[in-house]
């Protein structure tokens, strides 16, 4: 155990390191897409300073997992895609029904496949711990809901209302979709399969650092900048209509996403601890998926984009 203040690491805050490494400016407010990040980069940093307190974990440590917290901003929070995606600055300022079906019909292509990976991942566990972990993610997603909140332990009651493509659908119905119309991989652009491809082979990679960084670039785009433009899209589109437009789906989901990128940086930390753990091949996982799977997505989109007029970008970023 550490006994002397003086043997213990530079506590810097995570807006400090940030802010020496140039990514946020001495003055003014943090971008919005970094906001969630550096508030659970900090109790990150808070968790592991008290490993190192504790003697669990030593000292010079800190440095690194600072320095990894760096890259991790770096490479994924400023990755083109979730700092400057202008198809979703563009969708958030109000898109036509044929727009809002169009983004609807592909996401939930890659949504319902999204399961199969993580099915997959569930069957790659490398502790039974992990695997029980992962298995209440997909189990939620399939229908049983936490006791409390987004995490923990599941009801173990299932109900077809509380299943996540139930919520899907009801937006889908909304803007005229069928059962037929959603979810099926012959249904998606080339970007979509590409995003789904990138689902199997990242986010579902038997390597461990591969998969974990793949899981921290999906959860923190999602949570830092997928949800709230496309609500907002949706809800000056709601406006117009006589009948609203079913947006339980999207709004779950936002509010969820916090929770689950909070925990792939609680993974990051217990993950950094391990003999395994290779930063290098975790940044490459979560840029791969980044470039290959998100990146390709909105490319696609915004080339096949129904109605697509001179207020939208010509290209993504």
């Amino acid at each position: 155990m550490v006994h002397n203040v003086k043997d213990l690491p530079d506590q810097s805050s995570a807006r400090q390191l940030f802010r020496q490494a140039g990514i946020l400016s001495s003055q003014g407010a943090v971008p919005s897409h970094l906001a969630l990040f550096v508030e659970q980069a900090q109790d990150a940093i808070d968790a592991l300073f008290k490993l190192i307190e504790q003697g669990d974990v030593a000292a010079e440590r800190m440095v690194d997992f600072q320095q990894l917290l760096i890259a991790s901003c770096q490479r994924v929070l400023c990755h083109p895609i979730v700092s400057n995606n202008r198809y979703l600055r563009r969708f958030e300022q109000g898109v036509t029904e044929s727009q809002a079906r169009h983004e609807c019909q592909q996401f939930s292509v890659f949504a319902l496949n999204f399961d199969v990976a993580q099915a997959k991942l569930v069957a790659n566990a490398p502790t039974e711990e992990v695997y029980y972990e992962r298995l209440n993610v997909l189990l939620n997603e399939k229908g049983i809901p936490y006791k409390d909140g987004f995490e923990g332990d599941l009801t173990g009651l299932w109900r077809n209302e509380t299943v996540h493509f139930t919520w899907l659908r009801k937006m889908a119905d909304g803007l005229g979709l069928e059962f037929k119309d959603i979810g099926k991989e012959w249904l998606g652009k080339p970007g979509t399969l590409a995003f789904v491809n990138a689902t199997f082979e990242t986010y579902a990679s038997s390597d461990q650092n591969i998969a974990s960084g793949a899981a921290f670039a999906i959860e923190n785009w999602a949570a830092n900048y997928l949800w709230k433009p496309w609500i907002a899209g949706m809800e000056k589109l709601n406006a117009t209509r006589g009948t609203p437009v079913d947006l339980g789906y999207l709004k779950y989901h936002d509010l969820e996403e916090q929770h689950h990128s909070q925990a792939t940086l609680d993974e990051l930390l217990e993950n950094f601890t391990e003999p395994w753990f290779d930063s290098e091949r975790f940044l490459a996982g979560a840029e791969r998926m980044l470039t290959d799977g998100v990146q390709a997505y909105y490319e696609s989109q915004l080339q096949s984009l129904p109605d697509k007029d001179d207020s939208w970008p010509t290209e993504l970023s």
